[in-house]
C-alpha cells in the first residue's frame, strides 16, 4: 500500500521510517535538497524546485504523482502543504480515490489561524494568552486591553517567524505596519515571561468517535531562538492536566485526526495554548522513541483498519543537535545547562536528525551564517 508525504524537514525522516515499520511503502514529494531526501526509507522519491506557494503548478507535481502511482493516504508534513491539501481534499480524494490526511478546510483554519483558535479558546473558557485582533484603527484600543511588554503575533505563520516584542504604544505604531505588509493580519498578545523555562507540546490523536487514542508530551528544555522557538532538547513526560486541555480543545473543534499543541507555563504554574499545529511536527520522533508510532496510527485509522492504541514510554530524551548548536552560542546558560549540552550519549537520549546527523549539521551552520534566517528568528 503506497503513503504519498509530502513537504519535507526532519518530520519526513521520522514519518517514512515509522511507516516502513509497519510495511507501508512510501512515496515523497519533497524540496530539493531538503533533509529527508537523504532517508533510506522513502522507496520513491520526486523533487522540485517550487513550493505550495505556489499553488497551480504544485498541483500539478501532485497530480503527476498520483497519476504513476495508487496513493492510499497523503499525510502534509508542513504548514503550507497542510493548508495545500486541505484546500484541495475534496478535488484529490474524489479524482483519485485516496484519502487525505487532514481536516477539511473549515475545521483546518479554526486552528491554523491564531486568532480564530484563541477566539474560540475564549469562547469556551480554555486557558490561552489575553489576544486582540490589530487594525490599524485600534492600535490604541488593543494596547489598553493587552498592556506591555506584548507581542505582535501573525496569525498565520511558520515557527517564531514575524513574531515581534513591542514595549509601548509608539513601538507598537512603529512596527505593526510592517509586520502587516510581510506576514498579514496581526493580533496584540500578552507576553509570559517564562525566564528561560520549559514550554510544552502535546501531540495527540481523536479518532472519528472522538476517543483520544495515543497522547505524547514533551517538555522542551533547550529551544532556539532562546526567547521562545523550535525544540532543540527535549524530554517526554505524562501530563493529565496537558491532556485534559488539549483534548477538550479538540472537542470544541470537533477535529479528527492528529494536532500538535504549542502550550506555555507561566511562572504561577498555569498552562496557556498558544497556537494548534494542524501536522505533523519535527518532534514526531520523540513519539516514535516513546512508543508510539502516529504516521501509522493516521493511516490506519484514516482508511478504517482496527487501531489499538500503542503503549507509551515516557522520560525518552530527544535531541536536533543541527538547533542545538545554534542554542549553545546564543545562549549564556550554554555550561550551566542541566541536563549538560556536552552529553553526546545515553541510554534515553536520541536525535531528530537519525542517519542524517552530519547533513542536518551542515545546514544548521548554513542556517547561522545566514542573515536572513536570523532575522528572521530575531523578533522577539
Amino acid at each position: 500500500m503506497n503513503i504519498l508525504i509530502v513537504g519535507g524537514g526532519l518530520q519526513a525522516l521520522s514519518v517514512a521510517r515509522s511507516l516502513k515499520k509497519e510495511r507501508y511503502s512510501v512515496i515523497a514529494l519533497l524540496h530539493r535538497g531538503d533533509i529527508s531526501t537523504k532517508s533510506k526509507y522513502i522507496d520513491k522519491l520526486y523533487t522540485i524546485d517550487i513550493t505550495p506557494t505556489h499553488k497551480k503548478e504544485y498541483l500539478f507535481f501532485v497530480h503527476r504523482v498520483l497519476q504513476v502511482h495508487a496513493i492510499s493516504v497523503i499525510i502534509p508534513l508542513s504548514d503550507v502543504t497542510a493548508e495545500f491539501l486541505s484546500i484541495n481534499k475534496v478535488e484529490l480524494e474524489h479524482e483519485y480515490h485516496l484519502k487525505c490526511a487532514i481536516p477539511n478546510y473549515d475545521i483546518f483554519q479554526k486552528a491554523n489561524d491564531k486568532w480564530q483558535l484563541l477566539a474560540l479558546c475564549k469562547e469556551n473558557f480554555i486557558p490561552h494568552p489575553q489576544t486582540q485582533l490589530l487594525t490599524s484603527s485600534n492600535l490604541q484600543e488593543a494596547a489598553d486591553a493587552i498592556g506591555f511588554p506584548a507581542l505582535i503575533k501573525p496569525n498565520i505563520s511558520v515557527g517564531a517567524r514575524g513574531i515581534t516584542m513591542v514595549c509601548s504604544l509608539s513601538d507598537l505604531q512603529d512596527k505593526y505596519d510592517g509586520i502587516l505588509r510581510k506576514y498579514g493580519e496581526c493580533t496584540l498578545q500578552e507576553y509570559i515571561d517564562t525566564s528561560g523555562a520549559p514550554y510544552y507540546n502535546v501531540m495527540m490523536y481523536r479518532d472519528e468517535k472522538g476517543n483520544i487514542v495515543n497522547t505524547v508530551i514533551i517538555e522542551i528544555i533547550r529551544y532556539y531562538p532562546i526567547k521562545g522557538g523550535s525544540s532543540s532538547f527535549c524530554r517526554t513526560i505524562e501530563s493529565k492536566e496537558l491532556s485534559e486541555i488539549c483534548k477538550k480543545t479538540l472537542e470544541v473543534l470537533n477535529w479528527i485526526g492528529f494536532a500538535d499543541f504549542d502550550i506555555l507555563q507561566t511562572k504561577d504554574g498555569d498552562f496557556k495554548i498558544i497556537e494548534i499545529n494542524p501536522r505533523v511536527p519535527a518532534s514526531i520522533r520523540a513519539a516514535e522513541v516513546s512508543g508510539i508510532n502516529f504516521p501509522a496510527l493516521i493511516v490506519n485509522d484514516i482508511l478504517g483498519i482496527k487501531i489499538s492504541p500503542y503503549t507509551y514510554v515516557p522520560n525518552k530524551q530527544l535531541r536536533y543537535l543541527g538547533l542545538d548548536i545554534m542554542w549553545f552560542i546564543s545562549s549564556n546558560r550554554r555550561f550551566s545547562c542541566i541536563p549538560s549540552w556536552f552529553i553526546f550519549f545515553s541510554r534515553n537520549l536520541y536525535y531528530q536528525e537519525s542517519g542524517a546527523i552530519f547533513f542536518s549539521l551542515f545546514s544548521g551552520l548554513k542556517k547561522i551564517c545566514s542573515s536572513s534566517f536570523r532575522k528572521s528568528k530575531a523578533g522577539i
